[in-house]
């Protein structure tokens, strides 16, 4: 079947299946230790609601212009503003400090480039994101409120994976991959974005593993493993005590 008869929704998705497999399975491992300390998930959080935040405000700023991202403009969709109350929760305040990190301003930076090239590349960032929070945030929402012990305050911290009362997410992924069908795209624009798609699975993977290395992350897993070795230190003792025959 010629790339022209495929549905672009399909196309995009087919094409870049190999890097969307590879990045959940690091992201899932990722998430699982950085689920273990709330200022590391807040990092996540942070950089996370930095890269919304551009997407969003440059769609706005381009759909005038820009026929193909005026077609995917769904405000409903939009989480900036709840990804800011998160980082707001979890740093207790809304005043917020600039994080330091290079993987950010690099994500940015390709951010700005691409969209300089062609207003049209911002559907792969668009699409990517979004569809990611409307597919694993049902998932993640709950494993997150568990393990962060976030339920006496939900839904603080997990705004951005939540959705109003009604929202169908089915309804709205079948609706924005229709709306991606429609757009009047070159073939050689949908081939740049493709292209552009598989970046954006290496940039997400760089934001994660970068929260992996930063001096929080390794304190957190410093005081873990400290955790794990008493742990296994009380279960030796407890073997060998219980073990031992009373002497007579």
């Amino acid at each position: 079947m010629a790339d022209t008869d495929i549905p672009f929704a399909e196309e995009l998705k087919s094409k870049t299946t190999s890097e969307h497999s590879s990045s959940d399975k690091f992201v899932n491992s990722v998430l699982a230790f950085s689920l273990t300390d709330r200022k590391v998930y807040r990092m996540l959080v942070y950089r996370f609601w930095s890269v919304f935040t551009w997407i969003e405000n440059a769609l706005e700023a381009s759909r005038h212009a820009t026929p193909q991202l005026q077609d995917l403009y769904f405000p409903e969709l939009f989480r900036a503003d709840e990804f800011r109350r998160d980082v707001e929760f979890f740093y207790g305040s809304r005043d917020i400090p600039e994080e330091e990190s290079p993987a950010l301003k690099e994500y940015l930076r390709n951010l700005e480039e691409d969209m300089e090239k062609d207003p049209v590349n911002l559907i792969a960032y668009l699409q990517s994101m979004q569809m990611a929070i409307l597919s694993g945030g049902a998932i993640l929402r709950p494993v997150i409120v568990n393990v962060l012990n976030l339920r006496s305050t939900f839904p603080d911290g997990v705004r951005a994976l939540d959705w109003p009362e009604g929202f169908n997410t089915k309804r709205a992924k079948d609706q924005y991959r229709a709306a991606i069908n429609e757009c009047e795209l070159t073939r050689t624009q949908k081939d740049t974005i493709i292209a552009i798609k598989r970046k954006v699975f290496r940039l997400n993977n760089e934001l994660v593993a970068e929260v992996t290395r930063s001096g929080v992350s390794r304190d957190t897993l410093t005081r873990y493993l400290r955790k794990v070795i008493i742990m296994v230190m009380v279960v030796v003792v407890a073997y060998v005590v219980f073990r031992i025959k009373p002497s007579l």
